[in-house]
């Protein structure tokens, strides 16, 4: 794998919302696939709540050819404790970019960023099947702490 590329992250802007709409479609994908949301424009809508969401907020990696990385991150309390935390919700980085780094970078962001706003503690979900992401989570200090299980009974009929 090529050095990390030096990155940075800057915060998703009305004028990204079409082209993140399509990573958010394909992390569907991936994330659900017997049954993902493939609306387009479902997803623009919620990029563009995201856009005036005071305790999340998105950010985006480009280079020359456009947005090439797309990370989405809340701030929220545990009901119980009221710990403060962060929660990641997406991350993507356009094929080309794959391999490079990008990912590593990009996360390596977050966290500092995360930690540099008192959010000590960072969780995220992932599909038990998308090996790449739980292998970036592994290189990036993550540790599974659950396991949610699901049972298809088929339809009564």
């Amino acid at each position: 794998m090529a050095d990390a590329p030096a990155i940075k992250l800057r915060p998703l802007e009305e004028r990204d919302v079409a082209t993140v709409a399509q990573f958010e479609c394909e992390i569907a994908k991936i994330s659900f696939p017997d049954d993902p949301i493939t609306d387009l424009d479902f997803y623009a809508r919620k990029l563009r709540q995201l856009l005036g969401d005071r305790r999340s907020v998105g950010f985006v990696a480009e280079d020359g050819q456009g947005i090439t990385g797309w990370v989405h991150v809340s701030r929220r309390q545990n009901f119980t404790t009221k710990e403060a935390y962060a929660d990641i919700h997406s991350v993507y980085v356009v094929e080309r970019a794959r391999g490079t780094g990008l990912s590593g970078a990009i996360m390596d962001a977050v966290i500092e960023r995360c930690h540099r706003e008192g959010l000590d503690r960072i969780v995220i979900r992932t599909r038990a099947t998308n090996e790449p992401m739980k292998a970036l989570l592994a290189r990036c200090g993550f540790a599974a702490t659950q396991i949610y299980y699901e049972l298809d009974t088929g339809s009564p009929g």
